[in-house]
């Protein structure tokens, strides 16, 4: 027969785990405490609904560990079916379906889990393929399309540049005010951001009938002041009418005004209004590359999240209105001054 004489400290471990753990190291640390207080190995084990043989391993573990001993021993698991089982399924996912026969031109795990059971008799599950995928450093994503042949730089890239750098030197001395414009539209369709969801996903209902309104913006480079004005659409004429009241807000000294090469900016009533005003200079950004670096987008993207994501306001007007409060309201937000200026 077999007991454990306890001490008084190893008692309150063990009730400590016995109250504290979970699963099958409580269930060994109340035998150990029944064994100390003399119930035999057959009573415990009718207590526990388990074979006598699990109580004595479980006690002659706690006699030669102590505690440790109640806690599961670490398992190697079952090995696995094919050592280069990881590099097989890499190499192949690299070749196009195409290159072994396949009508198929691309891979998915059921395919290739096939494949791979009929060509080299390595038979795995569709999970652990795709643990193998994974593990190789691929994943399930959706290709982007992308043009057949990279833009080229245009000719004129590097002398517009300079202009623009030449224009924040002299905006930084004070010889010159610096300014970017740019125009959007305001849609009635919800503009869609990502928000904190709980549940379901969030559906953002859309109109029945679409609208959309333009909006013209310029924004001051040093100071960060913002000159807007909105209409029904996007027009030359409303170019002109905002270069008008940029000049009129800025009646001293030379004005360096940014555009891009929209229709609007290019028109000849835009070019026939430089020419009468020479205190104004037009400069252009580099083709193609005015989304990028063009400063508005960040004001147009602040007025659409605060205005227009995630909610149909049901009316343009109610959306104008708030776009509108949005504008006025705007705080200064001086431009950061590119490395090369």
């Amino acid at each position: 027969m077999l007991h454990l004489s306890l001490t008084a400290e190893q008692q309150r471990e063990l009730q400590t785990v016995s109250r504290q753990a979970v699963g099958r190291v409580a269930l060994r640390a109340h035998m150990i405490l029944l064994s100390g207080r003399g119930c035999p190995v057959a009573q415990i084990a009718l207590l526990h609904s388990c074979g006598e043989d699990v109580v004595r391993i479980g006690l002659h573990r706690s006699h030669r560990q102590g505690v440790v001993g109640l806690y599961d021993q670490p398992k190697s698991g079952r090995p696995p079916n094919d050592q280069l089982a990881g590099p097989s399924i890499d190499a192949q996912a690299s070749q196009s379906p195409r290159c072994s026969g396949q009508v198929q031109a691309c891979w998915s795990v059921g395919r290739l889990t096939g494949f791979l059971a009929c060509r080299f008799r390595l038979r795995l599950s569709r999970s652990s393929v795709r643990r193998a995928l994974h593990r190789m450093g691929w994943r399930w994503a959706r290709p982007r399309l992308a043009p057949a042949t990279a833009r080229q730089p245009a000719p004129d890239a590097p002398a517009k540049r300079a202009a623009s750098a030449a224009a924040w030197t002299q905006a930084r001395a004070g010889l010159t005010h610096l300014l970017f414009l740019d125009e959007s539209d305001l849609h009635l369709l919800p503009v869609v951001r990502a928000l904190w969801m709980k549940g379901r996903r969030v559906r953002v209902p859309t109109p029945g009938q679409h609208a959309r309104h333009a909006f013209f913006g310029a924004l001051e480079a040093i100071g960060g002041h913002w000159h807007w004005a909105d209409h029904d659409r996007k027009r030359a004429v409303h170019v002109v009418a905002l270069l008008d009241h940029l000049l009129a807000a800025y009646p001293v000294g030379t004005l360096s005004l940014v555009v891009d090469n929209a229709p609007t900016h290019t028109a000849k009533v835009v070019a026939r209004w430089a020419a009468a005003h020479p205190r104004a200079q037009l400069l252009r950004w580099p083709t193609y590359a005015a989304h990028e670096v063009n400063p508005v987008e960040r004001i147009w993207g602040l007025l659409k999240s605060a205005g227009a994501a995630d909610r149909l306001e049901g009316h343009l007007a109610t959306l104008l209105a708030h776009a509108r409060r949005c504008c006025a309201e705007l705080a200064p937000h001086p431009v950061k001054l590119p490395a090369a200026a």
